[in-house]
């Protein structure tokens, strides 16, 4: 078993200014999954997450909080608190808040994430 408590998340800085941390990954410290990665971002207000894109790894992301435009391959959705989108691999991808206060998500990926499959 994993157990992830609120109080000990620490979120990192990416360039673009969003923040992230992974939940359950590859590693000892985030459980040693196998199959799956989760994790956490905040965007904050008029910031984006950075475009990239998968070659082997599928993801879908659940908004927690705030409203935003998801751009996934060719299409642009809106999206606020209880809304999915998934992306395929090969697809481009990001998120940008539109709103006033930050938007959080969480992103399940499979299989596991890694650095080397994110291409910018």
């Amino acid at each position: 078993m994993w157990h992830v408590k609120s109080e000990d998340i620490k979120m990192k800085s990416t360039p673009s200014g969003e923040l992230f941390s992974v939940l359950v990954g590859r590693h000892e410290s985030t459980g040693a999954a196998k199959e799956q990665t989760v994790a956490i971002v905040d965007v904050h207000q008029d910031k984006k997450s950075d475009p990239h894109f998968h070659k082997e790894r599928e993801e879908s992301y659940y908004f927690l909080s705030g409203v935003g435009i998801a751009k996934i391959g060719d299409k642009e959705v809106n999206v606020k608190a209880g809304d999915l989108v998934f992306s395929r691999p090969g697809q481009l991808h990001e998120f940008v808040n539109i709103g006033n206060t930050e938007m959080k998500y969480l992103v399940f990926t499979s299989p596991q994430w890694t650095p080397e499959d994110s291409h910018y």
